[in-house]
């Protein structure tokens, strides 16, 4: 093969193989090799794909057919999925003389994509529909059994207003959560100080504290440098994470809000929000940042969530480069610290 196709196709990211009539491999690139290893040269293309309708797509190139298409989930380090593309290389070439182009493109991220949109949409369907069904049961009632009965009356428009204010709040989470996505690559440029937002933060929530029994300790560092970010996606942030601290601790709780450099990066700012509840078992906690993922659903709703906040709150760090770490312990409580670059 010629040394300048050979530096094209070692330039691509798609795995290439070049395979001869009886579907021995005669070329490979370099993103081949990445992906399947070495030693591949010289053997049938089924040595490593075990896939019957692959290989009968590359048998009826090497017969003369037009360009086929195969997608295919191969066993790698991880199941990984493929589209497998072969193209003859001879046109109008018998059998024997024939060879064919086999490329193999990693589709693995538009499949997970895909799927992840599919129950997207399931889920918000889900999560509408229940205060949508209960909003509509309680228009029948009133239209007909408790159409004199005011208090009854007055007891289901107070329901209906709390199932209309849930679908009110998922769709403003829905909205923020669209335009952060849309957001994420670009970094905020602003420089701001973190403690006088904390502070901002504990005063407003001085109602839903009282409500929910708990109060806040704070423990802010001095001189803290500032960060590059955004003050009201930092504030929902913070809002959020202290917001339901009081709502999952015990009652008369203490929710401590502390901020510093921190030890194991200095060039980083950690804020911690710990609470005092029920505590998290380990295996929820790596899902706690997903669209939807409720540990207790019931309570969850009871509480008024919308089983976004979290998802919020990581994509709003993934844009300020920072991260969210969840420590919990069952029984005694949980720690969300946030991490945030220095301004310097």
């Amino acid at each position: 093969m010629d040394s300048e196709i050979e530096s094209i196709l070692d330039a691509l990211s798609v795995a290439v193989f070049i395979v001869d009539a009886d579907q021995t491999i005669t070329y490979r690139n370099s993103a081949s090799v990445s992906l399947f290893g070495t030693g591949l040269r010289n053997k049938k293309l089924s040595h490593f794909v075990p896939n019957k309708r692959c290989i009968r797509a590359v048998d009826d190139v090497l017969d003369g057919a037009d360009r086929q298409s195969v997608d295919v989930r191969l066993q790698l380090v991880v199941p990984t999925s493929f589209r497998m593309t072969a193209v003859s290389l001879q046109k109008n070439a018998t059998r024997d003389g024939a060879s064919a182009v086999v490329s193999f493109e990693d589709v693995s991220h538009i499949l997970e994509a895909e799927q992840m949109r599919t129950d997207f949409v399931a889920n918000v369907s889900h999560e509408l529909r229940s205060p949508l069904t209960a909003l509509y049961g309680f228009i029948e009632t009133l239209q007909g059994p408790a159409r004199s009965d005011q208090q009854a009356s007055d007891r289901f428009l107070q329901l209906m207003e709390r199932e209309a204010a849930r679908m009110a709040r998922l769709i403003d989470d829905l909205l923020s959560l669209s335009k952060l996505q849309s957001e994420e690559r670009y970094a905020p440029t602003e420089k701001v100080t973190i403690n006088p937002i904390l502070e901002r933060i504990v005063a407003s929530l001085e109602p839903i504290l009282m409500k929910e029994q708990a109060t806040v300790a704070t423990d802010f560092g001095a001189d803290l440098p500032d960060v590059f970010g955004n003050v009201d996606e930092l504030t929902q942030v913070f809002a959020n994470l202290i917001e339901n601290a009081a709502k999952y601790s015990r009652p008369d709780a203490v929710i401590r809000v502390a901020s510093r450099i921190d030890d194991k990066e200095p060039e980083m700012v950690r804020i911690t929000v710990t609470d005092q509840g029920d505590g998290i078992a380990p295996k929820h906690i790596a899902r706690l940042t997903e669209r939807f993922y409720r540990i207790d659903k019931g309570r969850s709703r009871d509480k008024g969530g919308t089983g976004l906040g979290l998802a919020i709150v990581k994509h709003i760090l993934m844009r300020h480069r920072g991260r969210l770490q969840i420590d919990s312990e069952q029984g005694t409580g949980s720690t969300f610290s946030v991490v945030l670059p220095c301004a310097r």
